[in-house]
């Protein structure tokens, strides 16, 4: 993508256009892909989830469903499909690693460490 200022700027895995862009066949409308504040329905049930934002995974898994009123082109796209596939797969890895680095204190990285550290000296000793 290019800005204003005449330099190309690279556009993140996660940003809502990058699909329209990367795939202009597969998308011909430009058409939006993920979007990160997109919430699950509300439901009776949905009062208790933790998480209530969709996920990049969820939101591969609606578009590779087949659905009977909609067109197919993704689906049969052969190649390309292929290499859509693999951009979704960096796609969810890339959700899973910003999740990881933001939520460091959340998952006690470091306490996990210092009990490697305990089990390994127990070892040694032992």
């Amino acid at each position: 993508m290019e800005t204003q200022s005449g330099h190309l700027k690279r556009i993140d895995e996660l940003h809502a256009s990058y699909l329209a862009f990367q795939y202009p066949l597969l998308f011909p409308f430009g058409e939006d892909g993920y979007r990160h504040d997109v919430c699950h329905r509300v439901r009776a049930d949905s009062q208790n989830r933790k998480r209530n934002r969709l996920t990049v995974r969820e939101w591969m898994s609606f578009r590779l469903q087949t659905r009977r009123n909609e067109a197919q082109t993704l689906l049969h796209s052969r190649r390309l499909f292929h290499q859509f596939l693999v951009d979704a797969y960096t796609m969810v890895e890339s959700e899973r690693l910003s999740f990881i680095k933001k939520n460091q204190s959340k998952l006690r990285v470091d306490k996990y460490r210092n009990l490697n550290v305990s089990q390994t000296n127990d070892q040694s000793q032992g």
